[in-house]
């Protein structure tokens, strides 16, 4: 190895130092007894020495005021190879290989300094000329490398999800080092490695080896030329060795850095065209895995801007519906003040329509998951074939229609919370997945083996009476108390006296704005009805009213008949249509609604949220 040092700039510019590792350590500084004098006020009198150990030449920081740089990156001692620009101060120092240059270099004795120093050229045009050739593969690389990276920076900050991302990370490593194969592995809820990406001309899918990666992840450090050896006689835990050999350099495994710690690694696997990788490979991995981590970092403090601004909207819209002045009403706020900021699991009673998803929304908004996703779940809306496998997710093939892998709404809640609405119907077998889960044990997707953990909060409901249920046998009397650790039972909104016309009032103003028209506001006669009614399907009932009233009505004012109601009714008298049957409520429903728009199907249609063709059939009915 016929290795020397070619100065770049400054008054001395195409001074050489020849490396010889008998005349080892060869020193740099600016004092005069130095073996390279460099003639900057940034360089220390003895600043960094050249030193030949274990077959190859290292640089190392003297203990210098200003550090010493080998490609960019500051250093205190590093492995030099041919094509490696050191930095010392301002000056530029390129290590080149005398056998590719031996013709343009002459060596002069001098006693001061061990007859080390190469003389300059004497003619201008050959300095310049040898500076040029030298640096000629050095200079094209950087310029093909600042290309790409130029391109990975661009395009990393333009997208949008964490695939796409990764995907231009891995173009740019093929691209910038000619990978055969890079796959990018991310730490998982769990702690173990995932491949998140693969790409490259030899890429092999079914390849999952990582343990390159797994040393990145570990140590933190790239690892470039590790031999991993497995020894078959060792204990399970304790089969892979690392060793260090320079001649195994055909993988390279960079950590990708996060904002404490390291959230993963870049494995890039050398292809059979190809010897070996080189410094300049590692050193362009490493770059690219910083601006992957950096990328990574900005668009979870995007998502989790985007969860927050949308976690604040459903606030304010949930503050804006939980409204009430009542006694019964303002207990509920209470509770909900109290539980919210704690872990408790929560089982929220009441009749249908009386706002308990309300009710686990600002549980949740309280809680100190809040940045956390929020899943609500309606048990009710699935039969109970497919119930299980929407709350935990299926393997493809697990039964006839999965075709592909399905995230269950627990794995989508975790760190988050999930609401499970009308709890009382699930399926026996899925209540007792969910007992298992609520007590901190792992559970499979359908058709799945592999154990998934998960870090939630469940907070449930149910209009049903469980404890009846508990005594006939049809919901389990531990899950019963598993999730009954905290009860909050919403008040219907006939026992919230004043409350019912408050409510009223918001709609009203929701509407108006949403529609940008419509009656401003609650005429005497709409107000003594909403007193008097039952409201049987509660706040839900109310609101469609309103909205209903909204959209139908023509003057400033709702009035009782806008809403369906009889301003001089008793509640009796106006519960009295409930005892009709459902097909002569529904004549009366669509003969009041064709009154109301004056005899217009088109816009019927649009009220009662059905097809010409089927208000055709129930008019000929």
């Amino acid at each position: 190895m016929n290795y020397s040092l070619l100065l770049l700039n400054g008054s001395s510019l195409g001074a050489t130092l020849q490396l010889d590792s008998q005349k080892s350590p060869l020193t740099i500084g600016r004092d005069e007894s130095r073996s390279m004098r460099l003639d900057d006020n940034r360089v220390s009198r003895l600043h960094a020495q050249v030193v030949f150990r274990d077959e190859q030449w290292l640089v190392e920081d003297c203990g210098s005021l200003n550090g010493t740089f080998v490609n960019s990156q500051p250093v205190r001692t590093a492995v030099l190879e041919p094509g490696d620009l050191i930095r010392i101060g301002e000056r530029l120092i390129l290590l080149v290989d005398d056998s590719q240059e031996t013709e343009n270099l002459q060596l002069r004795g001098d006693g001061k300094r061990g007859d080390t120093l190469a003389g300059r050229p004497t003619d201008l045009d050959d300095r310049e000329s040898l500076v040029a050739q030298s640096l000629g593969h050095s200079v094209s690389r950087v310029v093909r490398d600042s290309a790409v990276l130029c391109r990975l920076a661009n395009q990393l900050h333009q997208r949008g999800d964490t695939e796409t991302l990764l995907q231009v990370a891995v173009d740019a490593l093929v691209d910038g080092i000619g990978a055969g194969s890079v796959a990018m592995w991310l730490v998982g809820a769990d702690g173990r490695l995932k491949c998140a990406c693969r790409g490259g001309t030899h890429d092999d899918p079914t390849d999952e080896s990582h343990v390159p990666a797994s040393l990145a992840v570990d140590q933190n450090e790239p690892v470039f030329d590790a031999a991993l050896t497995v020894d078959e006689a060792a204990p399970p835990d304790q089969t892979i060795r690392t060793t260090k050999s320079t001649d195994l350099s055909h993988r390279i495994a960079v950590p990708i850095p996060a904002g404490a710690g390291c959230r993963g690694a870049i494995q890039c696997q050398l292809p059979a065209a190809r010897e070996h990788f080189d410094r300049g490979d590692l050193d362009f991995c490493v770059v690219v895995a910083h601006h992957t981590g950096l990328a990574l970092e900005n668009l979870e403090h995007r998502e989790r801007l985007e969860q927050a601004n949308q976690s604040l909207r459903n606030r304010l819209e949930a503050q804006s519906q939980l409204v009430g002045s009542s006694a019964m009403m303002r207990g509920v706020l209470d509770q909900i003040t109290k539980v919210g900021p704690t872990a408790a699991t929560v089982l929220i009673l009441g009749e249908s329509g009386t706002g308990k998803e309300l009710v686990a929304q600002s549980i949740h908004e309280l809680s100190p998951r809040k940045d956390g996703p929020y899943i609500a779940v309606n048990c009710a809306a699935f039969s109970e074939s497919i119930l299980e496998s929407e709350l935990f997710g299926h393997e493809a093939g697990a039964f006839t229609s999965a075709d592909r892998q399905y995230i269950g709404h627990f794995e989508r809640a975790h760190r988050g919370t999930i609401f499970l609405d009308e709890v009382g119907e699930m399926s026996t077998s899925c209540q007792a997945k969910l007992l298992r889960l609520l007590e901190g044990h792992a559970f499979q997707r359908v058709g799945g083996s592999e154990p998934i953990h998960v870090d939630l909060r469940v907070v449930a409901a149910t209009h049903r009476n469980l404890e009846d249920w508990v005594r006939e046998g049809k919901f389990r009397k531990d899950l019963y108390y598993r999730l009954c650790v905290i009860d909050i039972r919403v008040p219907p909104l006939r026992e919230r006296g004043e409350d019912a016309v408050e409510i009223a009032a918001r709609f009203v103003e929701q509407f108006r704005q949403q529609m940008a028209r419509g009656p401003r506001r609650l005429s005497l006669d709409a107000t003594e009805a909403i007193r008097r009614h039952d409201w049987p399907g509660n706040v839900r009932e109310l609101k469609n009213a309103i909205e209903r009233a909204v959209v139908l009505g023509r003057g400033e004012d709702i009035t009782a008949a806008d809403l369906g109601l009889d301003a001089g009714a008793s509640t009796a008298e106006s519960a009295a249509p409930l005892a009709l049957s459902l097909k002569e409520a529904e004549r009366r429903h669509i003969e009041f609604v064709l009154d109301r728009v004056g005899g217009n199907k088109t816009e019927a249609c649009k009220v009662l949220k059905i097809g010409r063709s089927t208000l055709y059939e129930k008019l000929a009915e």
